[in-house]
């Protein structure tokens, strides 16, 4: 907690000194060539330049004019002043490092930003208007725009790590793997070139002459920093800024076309490696007449390999600059939010993939016989062959299909086309049909769920386990909830997660003949939003997104309690349900323990997401700490009796007392998933009616026996 007010408390000074700072070069962009240069020679300080020219410091802007004192030469901001970062707060920032070298898997992003050094960098042909020279451009623009802007604006916290590469004629990594914060916009800050104007215009002849802008070797780099952090929730982005004059060929000895076939090459086995959870941005910096050959194809070469890479040139202004950065982190940040969903898979898509969206006609069915059918078992915690219809079609024709139970329909048609694609599956239409042609549907639609990774096909029936285990533990739950609301004296909305069956299908152009999809509702998103009201880290909160920094003092003892267990032998047992653990729950609010709480139609009305946050934070104390269900989504169909949230793809952390990881899938994040949940999660109305609190010890003890005895989807 401590490291979160050091670094995001925007009442000190401190801060509010940097603002000024931030709005300032903001007016500086707009209407510096405006200011009047006699009221800074009225109220500023003259001081002697290099030759007969005078400089003059005003309002944060610094004027060079010739020896009268009456023609301005230029005019430039005032170096951005460092940030004064105390102590404590130093502290702060080593701890959240040791950290991450410790659990890198807890970070969400790392870019790599990697800036030319070169002598073309800084020579009066690169002058940006605003900056002496390309170089302190680069350095200050990347601190202000890349680090300061995000801290001010919450869109980066200290999960988020930053590298720095210079380069010119070998690359020097000037530090790496650092959580954002004001430290590091420190760092960059303190390496703006600070020669003097004579060696400043030489070094360019320098640079030319010695071959000193040497891209290869910063590209080599940039992909080892890189593959230091590589697990699959972390959002990897590389920022390679020049005025793009490489002189690669002259210090190999080779053409200039080869010299950008190697660099290349480079680029390319990087976005092979990190794919689209990559974001490759080259800048070069200088107008029309400038040639960026070497730029525009390596970005050519990310994209084509599966990164997201772009080109961009930047005018010789600040505005241009600030533009591409903010590109950069707007694509870093979108990774990101995707990652969390469900991490950067090690399979490759599927090729042949169409959307509905951009296809006519929008559904091409095809037909498949049903081979075989399967429902999940707790009891048995697997999946059982059953002679009976699909549950979806139970549940939407019960009278249809009570008819039809001992005649389902043999067959089942997709559309070839997909509805929907998330973290892991492909979603498509589909119907039941008694004939092999497109005109025999019975029952209405559904929905038809398969792996979207080509190396996960032939799985069939084990791919889709996971997702009909956690399904049904989650309606478990929901059922729990349902009763206990009913103590409520007003009506309140049931939760319903939706009921799945896993088909077999008998198809030609998959592995072995045969087809395995999970079918469940179609829910009716015509008349009732989609809406996912929280996710599976803490950062989604009545809709809206919330990137939640680390907390480091709940890890570190996260890391010792693992350590303690690995010198024990992990001899705990897995079952046992012990409540005397708090690292998690003493971040919950002290509002669920209020005793009592008035319930009246005016204070407690039907709003989903209440009564959703109040049921994640039920399902972590019913289960006595070991199970919270998450990444609510689906619709609230208020035509219902009553009016129903009706919800799809759940998300469960589990609490592994013998360190097991990803019990539940890809998207369950264990003990440090639950704790995001709480370090954003306000008790509502509904949590405090319920006692959703640590004093309340009143929890069924057995609800491990009684999940795994009940029918959790409702079969008739």
């Amino acid at each position: 907690m401590a490291s979160n007010q050091a670094f995001a408390s925007k009442k000190t000074s401190l801060i509010t000194i940097l603002s000024s700072a931030h709005g300032r070069l903001r007016r500086e962009q707009r209407d510096i060539d405006k200011r009047d240069l006699q009221r800074a020679l009225k109220y500023g300080r003259p001081e002697r330049a290099w030759g007969q020219r005078w400089l003059v410091d005003y309002d944060g802007i610094t004027y060079i004019t010739n020896s009268t004192m009456r023609q301005e030469i230029t005019a430039y901001p005032s170096p951005l002043p460092e940030f004064d970062v105390d102590v404590s707060a130093m502290h702060e920032h080593e701890k959240v490092q040791r950290l991450l070298q410790q659990k890198p898997e807890l970070s969400t992003s790392h870019t790599v930003i990697v800036i030319d050094n070169s002598g073309s960098m800084l020579g009066k042909k690169n002058d940006v208007h605003l900056y002496r020279d390309s170089q302190n451009a680069a350095f200050s623009m990347t601190a202000l725009e890349f680090v300061a802007e995000q801290l001010f604006s919450n869109t980066a916290v200290n999960s988020d790590l930053v590298s720095l590469i210079k380069f010119s004629d070998q690359p020097s990594v000037e530090f790496s793997l650092e959580p954002i914060g004001w430290p590091v916009y420190n760092k960059i800050l303190r390496h703006r070139n600070k020669d003097s104007y004579v060696d400043r215009q030489t070094a360019p002849f320098m640079d030319g002459a010695l071959g000193q802008s040497n891209f290869i070797p910063a590209l080599n780099k940039a992909l080892e920093l890189l593959e230091k952090i590589s697990h699959d929730q972390c959002a990897s982005s590389l920022f390679f800024f020049s005025d793009g004059k490489s002189t690669d060929h002259q210090k190999q000895g080779i053409s200039a076309e080869e010299s950008y076939e190697r660099m290349n090459e480079v680029i390319t086995s990087m976005a092979s490696r990190f794919k689209d959870s990559l974001t490759i941005s080259l800048v070069g910096l200088g107008d029309v007449r400038d040639e960026f050959e070497p730029l525009k194809k390596m970005a050519i070469a990310a994209s084509a390999a599966g990164a997201k890479g772009s080109f961009e040139r930047c005018e010789k202004t600040a505005a241009a600059i600030s533009s591409s950065i903010s590109s950069m982190v707007t694509s870093t940040t979108e990774t990101r939010l995707a990652l969390q969903e469900g991490g950067r898979s090690r399979f490759t898509e599927r090729s042949g993939l169409t959307s509905e969206k951009i296809s006519f006609p929008k559904c091409n069915w095809r037909v498949f016989r049903i081979a075989y059918h399967y429902v999940y078992q707790p009891n048995l915690k697997q999946l059982v062959l059953v002679p009976m219809l699909p549950l979806a079609a139970v549940h939407s024709s019960p009278e249809e299909a009570s008819r039809r139970m001992k005649s389902p329909p043999p067959y089942i048609a997709i559309n070839a086309n997909y509805f929907g694609k998330g973290a892991e599956r492909v979603a498509f239409r589909c119907r039941l049909s008694d004939t092999e042609k497109a005109k025999g549907f019975v029952f209405e639609e559904m929905i038809a769920k398969e792996t979207k990774y080509e190396q996960r096909i032939d799985e069939r029936i084990a791919f889709h386990k996971t997702f009909t285990e956690t399904q049904d533990l989650a309606n478990y739950l929901a059922n729990e909830y349902n009763q206990l609301l009913q103590s409520i004296p007003l009506q309140t909305p049931q939760l319903r997660f939706l009921s799945c069956s896993v088909l077999v299908l008998e198809d030609p152009t998959f592995p072995g003949g045969l087809r395995g999809v999970l079918v469940e509702k179609m829910l009716d998103t015509d008349r009732f939003p989609w809406v996912k009201w929280n996710d599976n880290n803490g950062g989604l909160v009545n809709g809206k997104r919330k990137h939640v920094a680390i907390d480091v003092d709940f890890e570190l003892k996260e890391l010792q309690r693992e350590n303690a267990r690995d010198n024990l032998g992990a001899i705990v047992e897995e079952e046992e349900d012990s409540d005397d653990d708090e690292s998690i729950s003493d971040v919950e609010s002290d509002d669920s323990q209020n005793d009592d709480v008035e319930v009246t139609s005016n204070t407690l009305g039907i709003n989903p997401s209440e009564y959703l946050q109040a049921f994640t934070h039920f399902t972590y104390r019913f289960t006595k700490k070991k199970v919270m269900v998450c990444d609510l989504q689906g619709v609230f169909n208020t035509e219902m009796s009553p009016p129903t949230i009706e919800m799809t793809d759940p998300a469960i952390h589990y609490a592994s007392t013998r360190g097991r990881r990803m019990v539940f899938g890809r998207t369950d994040k264990g003990r440090s998933g639950m704790n995001s949940f709480f370090k954003t999660h306000k008790c509502t109305k509904i949590c405090k009616y319920l006692h959703l609190s640590a004093r309340n010890k009143k929890w069924n003890q057995d609800w491990r026996r009684e999940s795994a005895q009940r029918t959790n989807f409702r079969h008739n």
